[in-house]
């Protein structure tokens, strides 16, 4: 539960690389990709929250900043990969419609 007090945001920067919604991690100590949703900062502790896992296994997690090894550029993650095609596709749709 989030209280009045609390920092939260959508967009960091780590490592020097800009994080925002669906950036891809990779967390120390932990198996596959994850996914960024926000990050946190109470005044006593500051954390990232994400989803991702091992492949079929999925979940919501939380990590201090520390733990995060990679900012990734590419994606990987089957979401990430689905939500870029179909994006591919809508900008080539809007595009040829400009054209006819």
């Amino acid at each position: 539960m989030a209280n009045a007090h609390w920092d939260i945001k959508t967009e960091i920067q780590v490592n020097g690389r800009k994080v925002t919604p669906n950036t891809e991690l990779s967390i120390s100590g932990e198996r596959g990709r994850f996914r960024f949703i926000k990050y946190v900062n109470t005044g006593e502790a500051e954390w990232i929250d994400v989803w991702g896992g091992p492949k079929k296994s999925e979940n919501w997690r939380s990590f201090r900043l520390d733990r995060i090894k990679t900012v990734h550029y590419k994606n990987r993650t089957t979401e990430n990969l689905a939500a870029e095609y179909k994006q591919k596709v809508k900008d080539k749709r809007a595009e040829e419609a400009e054209d006819a």
